[in-house]
């Protein structure tokens, strides 16, 4: 049995899984999960999680694809999984809707968010666009967050996800962190909350949530800890796809193992013309963009911000 507070933590979401698969795939097949292993799973069967419903054949349909790839690298060795994210920024129509659905996912405050949207204007009246670049934690090989502070705060996990050690990286430890990123994609959480200064602080921004193994609450327990994207490690976990590739509006967000050849996330990286922004620091980040040429001039789309 998981003890409390991380085992409901972990029930809860377990729960869930079933509803969360099928919804992505149709509204049919979430029928059957709300009826049958979702929503409405009483506590008793909730202790001991059913098997999740088969995924439906859905040619063309890439959240099902990648939810697929993503049960068949759970089903090997952590060691031989390389996860990895491909965005397409020409696919990105700078909604926000990743953004906000980090936050909730992974209950940041105010001052931090794991995730951002920067947009960057090119060309002239009348011939102008907006470039947009969603941005998150690289997942480096050689991350030079972990080189900035004493070993062990911050591990490189033998799936490729790095790791922080929230009970040791605080204060000075999780200045020098977010300082030596980059990305500018650590944090430290300053403990602030949306509804400071209002009656009382929602239960959605002060709820327990799971992270890197264990249970954890905004406020004294994380205050001055640095934080950062984690690719939704607890989703992958459950079996789920990090929440800001689920979320995408436009499609713009992919996500798998580039140890699989045939992956989608690998074809997209071995078919198109693509970057890894910072690549030239030699630290082997597992973020990739696609590249494409602006019709305003010579440069690519990356290349306007890079």
């Amino acid at each position: 049995m998981i003890s409390n507070p991380l085992g409901k933590v972990l029930r809860a979401r377990q729960g869930r899984r079933g509803f969360l698969r099928a919804w992505v795939t149709g509204a049919g097949a979430a029928v059957g999960a709300v009826t049958g292993r979702g929503l409405l799973t009483s506590t008793a069967s909730a202790q001991t999680p059913a098997a999740n419903p088969p995924l439906p054949d859905a040619p063309g349909n890439t959240l099902v694809r990648m939810q697929r790839e993503v049960d068949t690298a759970l089903a090997r060795p952590a060691a031989s999984r390389r996860w990895t994210m491909v965005i397409d920024p020409r696919k990105c129509i700078g909604c926000q809707a990743c953004v906000i659905a980090c936050r909730a996912e992974n209950v940041v405050g105010p001052v931090g968010s794991y995730r951002r949207v920067p947009q960057a204007e090119v060309g002239a009246y009348p011939s102008m666009a907006n470039v947009f670049m969603p941005a998150n934690c690289v997942q480096c090989d050689d991350p030079p967050c972990a080189r900035a502070v004493p070993a062990g705060m911050i591990q490189k996990r033998p799936d490729g996800i790095v790791q922080f050690d929230y009970t040791q990286l605080k204060g000075p430890h999780a200045a020098a962190a977010a300082a030596a990123c980059p990305y500018r994609a650590v944090h430290v959480d300053d403990g602030r909350y949306f509804t400071d200064g209002t009656p009382r602080h929602e239960a959605y921004e002060s709820r327990t949530f799971a992270e890197y193994g264990g249970a954890w609450r905004r406020g004294q327990q994380l205050t001055g800890v640095a934080r950062k994207c984690h690719f939704c490690a607890h989703r992958l976990e459950a079996g789920e796809l990090p929440a800001c590739v689920t979320t995408c509006i436009g499609g713009a967000m992919f996500f798998g193992d580039a140890a699989d050849a045939n992956s989608l996330a690998s074809l997209l990286v071995k078919d198109n013309r693509t970057i890894r922004i910072h690549e030239e620091l030699g630290i082997q980040p597992r973020v990739y963009y696609i590249e494409d040429k602006l019709p305003q001039g010579r440069h690519y789309s990356c290349a306007t911000c890079h």
